[in-house]
């Protein structure tokens, strides 16, 4: 008897079909692809891109490693050309001279980013049916107005999305690697990995504070008998340290890090008279003055913090306020497209179910990841116990970073935040579908143990 369940051959291939598809509209319905526009930030980017390949500055200066390295290998003989700035008025897409080669790279890395991680969840849903939708949901979610925009914009978060999905799905393989075989091990995939997450991490600050959560999540393991002997994990967890230790004193001794804290200070504590007061107390001299300014480099960091501890309503009251805000805005304001096509907007409209800007999709992210955790307990053989892992990453990475995103940001916040509110989304999403698996995998079982009793 014919099966009516498809092979896993067969879904696989229809699945890197879904991918190849998208990828395809990704590329045909977003225009010339050297197609850019510039924000008020692209300009120093270039700048700082043109300090010598081996010194201090590309890691401390004002931009970060990864965004000084893609400026620098594509920097062409008679330098870049700014035409046109959406950050002074949304204005339209123009082919900008030195620039088309970076948007391409954008492009591709995104499509790579998306498409990989597409195939890389699907590869661990273990029914059909969710196999496919994970793939349609991913690309769709990857490749619709709200992220896709992004990669035409001269600045830092089309390479946050997309190396973020990379290294995703590379760390999606190696939990189901290690779940399933304590003793996995493998140099080619860790040394890619290695890379990608590297040069994520060096895109912006905040990315940083992620290699913490992964360290606490991954060490985990090593209390489990069965992980003890692994040897990728104390290959991941040095790695970690090293880029962690690196990222950390670079970042604190840049100029970067120390305008934050200039804009927190000037934009936020100093317009209160209560907070000067107490700041006063905590031996902060008369603002904008030369003592203030020697005080400042030396004790601006650690006075935030004690600040912070004698008045945690600050911080709280801070979180409390922003956290909704940060959810909205998301869809780029630098450009439009002129008649804009049916395609167009219908991806538009598809984004907008895929992106919704509302706070209540971390909450919903929080059920979901209560409810895995307590069938990780139980299920002991399945898929869950990974699942759970990585999405007590997810969860936590997004977490954090917006934390960090809100505490530290005075201005620019619903952008400084993507990174975080897009892994809320994502996590939403596929989790959905996963927790759906897993009840249909366990129904399954469920069934196949029933026997029939004759009355």
């Amino acid at each position: 008897m014919m099966s009516l369940v498809p092979s896993r051959g067969s879904v696989r291939l229809l699945i890197l079909g879904i991918i190849i598809i998208a990828s395809a509209v990704r590329i045909w319905a977003y225009g010339d692809p050297k197609l850019s526009i510039a924000g008020n930030d692209t300009l120093s980017y270039v700048e700082s891109s043109q300090v010598p390949l081996f010194s201090s500055e590309m890691m401390m200066g004002r931009r970060m490693l990864s965004t000084n390295l893609l400026y620098k290998a594509f920097e062409p003989m008679d330098g870049y050309k700014i035409l046109v700035n959406g950050s002074i008025e949304t204005s339209q897409r123009k082919i900008q001279p030195g620039f088309g080669n970076i948007v391409i790279f954008q492009i591709l890395m995104s499509i790579a980013g998306w498409g990989l991680l597409a195939f890389m969840v699907s590869e661990y849903i273990r029914n059909p049916t969710m196999k496919i939708l994970a793939a349609i949901t991913i690309t769709t979610f990857g490749f619709t107005p709200q992220l896709a925009d992004w990669d035409s914009i001269l600045m830092s978060e089309s390479l946050t999305y997309s190396l973020f999905a990379l290294q995703l799905a590379f760390l999606i393989y190696f939990v189901f690697s290690i779940f399933n075989d304590p003793d996995f091990n493998s140099t080619f995939y860790f040394s890619i990995w290695s890379v990608i997450y590297f040069f994520w991490t060096f895109v912006r600050d905040s990315n940083l504070y992620v290699s913490l959560i992964t360290i606490g999540l991954v060490g985990m393991l090593i209390f489990s008998s069965g992980f003890k002997k692994n040897k990728l994990i104390y290959k991941i967890l040095a790695l970690l340290s090293i880029i962690f230790v690196l990222g950390f004193y670079t970042s604190t001794n840049s100029t970067r890090s120390l305008l934050t804290f200039v804009n927190i200070y000037n934009d936020d504590l100093l317009r209160a008279p209560a907070r000067v007061e107490t700041l006063t107390k905590l031996g902060m001299p008369e603002p904008h003055t030369d003592a203030y300014n020697v005080w400042f480099e030396e004790n601006a960091v650690k006075t935030l913090v004690k600040f912070m501890l004698i008045h945690p309503g600050y911080p709280v009251t801070k979180l409390i306020r922003d956290f909704p805000h940060a959810f909205t805005e998301i869809k780029q304001t630098y450009f439009n497209v002129p008649g804009q096509d049916p395609v167009r907007g219908a991806l538009m409209s598809v984004g907008e179910l895929f992106h919704p800007e509302h706070a209540s999709v971390s909450l919903l992210c929080l059920f979901l990841l209560t409810g895995l955790i307590i069938i990780a307990q139980k299920d002991t053989h399945g898929t869950s116990r990974p699942w759970a892992w990585l999405g007590s990453w997810l969860f936590l990475t997004a977490s954090s970073t917006i934390v960090l995103v809100i505490l530290g940001d005075t201005w620019g916040l619903n952008r400084h935040a993507l990174l975080s509110t897009m892994i809320f989304r994502l996590f939403m999403w596929i989790f959905t579908i996963i927790v759906i698996d897993i009840a249909i995998e366990q129904n399954t079982k469920d069934a196949a143990q029933i026997t029939y009793v004759p009355t």
